[in-house]
C-alpha cells in the first residue's frame, strides 16, 4: 500500500464586522503522487469568494510568536500575533497511521491584506488517508473574543474523540453540536446569525480545482460532505456575564 501524507496549514481571521478570510496552505504526498495546493476564501457582507492555487508554495513562517506568510499566487501577505500558548494532541493513533494536531495559536492579532481582526492558526499532520479514518462524523470549531477563546474537535464513530478547550485549558463539556457547547463548568457557548462559508461534498468543492481528482482519489473521499459557518458567538456566564465575539466553525460527514 502506498504510504500517505498530508501537511495542512490552517490560519483565519474575522474582522471586527464579521468579514472572514480563510487560508490553507500544504502538501500531499501519496506514494509517487505530490501536489501542493494553497487557497483563501473570504466574506465581503454576505458574498463569498474563493481563490484557489495548485503551485508548490513555501509554508508559513513561525519565529516566537508571530507566523508569516506571503500568498504570491494571491497578491496578499499575512502575519498572525499569538497571545495565547499552542495546544498539541495526537488525535489519532493505530497501525494505519496519526493525525497530529497542532494548533500554533489559538488567538492571535492577524492582519491579512488589508484586513485586521482577532485570528486563528493550526497546522495539521496525517500519516493516515482521510477517507480511511474510522469516523461518521467530524465538528471542529474557534471562537474568538477579547477576554475568551474556545477551540473544539468532536470526532463521532467507530473511533470518537473530543477535545475542547477554553482559555488554553482542556475542559469537559456536557454537550456540544452545531450550535452550542455547554461547558460542565456551567458556561454556555451559543451561535447565531450564521454565514455558509462552504457547503457540499468535497469532490465539487474544496477539491474541484484538482485536475482528473475523480480519477486520482478514492469515491468516499470525494464524497465526504462539509458545511463552514462563521457565526456569531456568544459565550455565557454563570455569573449572568456574555463574552461576545466571532466563531468559525463546521461539521464534516463521511459517506457510509
Amino acid at each position: 500500500m502506498a504510504s500517505f501524507e498530508l501537511s495542512k496549514w490552517y490560519l483565519d481571521s474575522v474582522t471586527d464586522s464579521g468579514d472572514v478570510s480563510i487560508v490553507y496552505t500544504g502538501v500531499v504526498n501519496w506514494g509517487i503522487f505530490r501536489l501542493g495546493y494553497s487557497s483563501l476564501l473570504q466574506s465581503t457582507g454576505d458574498k463569498i469568494t474563493e481563490h484557489r492555487s495548485l503551485r508548490d508554495q513555501k509554508a508559513p513562517e513561525l519565529k516566537n510568536n508571530s507566523l508569516s506568510w506571503s500568498m504570491k499566487p494571491f497578491g496578499i501577505d499575512a502575519v498572525w500575533q499569538s497571545d495565547s500558548l499552542p495546544l498539541q494532541a495526537t488525535i489519532f493513533e493505530a497501525e494505519q497511521g496519526t493525525v497530529e494536531w497542532n494548533c500554533l495559536m489559538p488567538r492571535a492579532r492577524a492582519q491579512i491584506g488589508d484586513r485586521c481582526g482577532l485570528g486563528y492558526a493550526e497546522h495539521l499532520i496525517m500519516a493516515i488517508a482521510p477517507w480511511k479514518i474510522p469516523i461518521r462524523q467530524l465538528r471542529w470549531g474557534r471562537f474568538l473574543s477579547a477576554s475568551d477563546f474556545i477551540v473544539w474537535i468532536d470526532w463521532e464513530g467507530e473511533f470518537s474523540r473530543r477535545l475542547v478547550y477554553r482559555n488554553g485549558a482542556s475542559v469537559a463539556v456536557s454537550s456540544l453540536n452545531d450550535w452550542e457547547i455547554a461547558l460542565a463548568s456551567g458556561e454556555l457557548l451559543t451561535m447565531s446569525d450564521a454565514l455558509v462559508l462552504r457547503s457540499g461534498p468535497l469532490g465539487t468543492t474544496a477539491l474541484s480545482a484538482i485536475p482528473g481528482i475523480e480519477k486520482t482519489f478514492p469515491g468516499r473521499l470525494l464524497r465526504i460532505d462539509e458545511c463552514k459557518w462563521r457565526s456569531r458567538g456568544r459565550l455565557k456566564h454563570p455569573s449572568g456575564e456574555t463574552a461576545e465575539g466571532w466563531a468559525i466553525h463546521e461539521r464534516v460527514t463521511w459517506p457510509l
